[in-house]
């Protein structure tokens, strides 16, 4: 484990191996991921209260974003046909180890805190583009442009993930949590056009048949 937190460091001042260099056994990878989605589990604390829920969550979804990670730029790099890259594996991995500094960023104020995790993210990002332009070759275009398609596919996936585990009673429903199949009417509240405009019940909106003939009709 001190050779893969060695890596960690190197990763992120900038000093990239080699692809095969980054060969571990699949178990160090398998701790690793798990023990990012445990320490990010600890800051989210809008997915609810059920901590065993939210620990689960935090970690399945940090695998599938990592796998997703992997399978979509080996394929986009073309280091890949169909199958795992444990090395390009690695590399996703350790370019998230700074997630571990998440529960510090927790301790700041929460203006201070959604800039830091911004920058933390960037940063992240930066790194994992800049590793896979070294140990690719490719062009930097290219790189980019597949780690933003990566990124927008794991928005959905967290969209799809907290849908999920929401039914199945491990998480909580964000505020900012969006779905949109879900259509509900505008009410006064909601709409500035409707504010001080009273709509009656459903079943006071009901004309009669009697009500509706025309006196004057021969």
């Amino acid at each position: 484990m001190r050779t893969l937190i060695s890596d960690v460091l190197d990763l992120y001042r900038f000093r990239v191996k080699a692809l095969p260099a980054y060969y571990y056994p699949l178990w160090k990878i398998a701790l690793l991921l798990t023990a990012i989605g445990f320490v990010t589990s600890s800051t989210a604390t809008d997915l609810g209260s059920y901590i065993p829920g939210r620990i689960a969550f935090c970690i399945v979804y940090n695998w599938l974003e990592t796998l997703l990670y992997c399978g979509v730029i080996g394929l986009w790099l073309k280091l890949s046909h169909f199958k795992l890259n444990r090395p390009l594996l690695v590399l996703v991995a350790l370019s998230s180890g700074i997630q571990f500094l998440a529960p510090l960023v927790s301790w700041l104020p929460d203006d201070v805190a959604s800039i830091v995790l911004l920058v933390l993210l960037f940063y992240s990002l930066l790194v994992l583009c800049y590793a896979l332009e070294r140990v690719t070759g490719m062009r930097r275009l290219r790189v980019v442009s597949g780690v933003m398609l990566c990124l927008l596919l794991s928005g959905v996936l967290m969209q799809s993930s907290q849908y999920v585990s929401s039914r199945l009673g491990w998480v909580s429903r964000p505020a900012s949590w969006w779905n949109p199949l879900s259509v509900t009417a505008p009410t006064a509240s909601s709409d500035p056009l409707l504010s001080g405009v009273t709509v009656p019940p459903s079943n006071q909106v009901q004309i009669k048949k009697e009500d509706t003939t025309d006196d004057d009709w021969p």
